[in-house]
């Protein structure tokens, strides 16, 4: 992950990369939630585009990932993917309602299901 870390995004990065490469994450869902109302500079911004990226190839690929993941959440839009894990590993998320940046990752990946 090519971006220098930032201090706003410290949490959200640990859930990924430590947390979620482990099949599990814990706060990831309300820590992603907590970014989506920043006002995110541009280093912030390119950063968020590399976690948003491993998010998904991590939960669309790894092998074991905790079942409360995979348990969306029909009460948050769709629009708010990190709620809707479940589509996303099943293949079955609209990619038109993902960001641009993870719309390529996420038609590109292999599905789990």
């Amino acid at each position: 992950m090519g971006y220098p870390y930032t201090e706003r995004l410290r949490g959200y990065r640990q859930e990924v990369d430590f947390c979620l490469e482990l099949g599990e994450g814990p706060t990831l869902r309300r820590v992603r939630e907590d970014i989506a109302v920043l006002a995110l500079t541009p280093e912030e911004q390119a950063e968020l585009v590399d976690i948003d990226a491993g998010a998904v190839e991590f939960v669309v690929s790894l092998d074991d990932v905790a079942p409360y993941l995979l348990q969306d959440d029909p009460a948050q839009p769709l629009s708010h993917w990190w709620w809707h894990l479940g589509k996303i590993r099943a293949g079955t998320y609209p990619a038109d309602l993902l960001p641009p940046h993870l719309r390529a990752v996420y038609t590109e990946l292999p599905q789990a299901a």
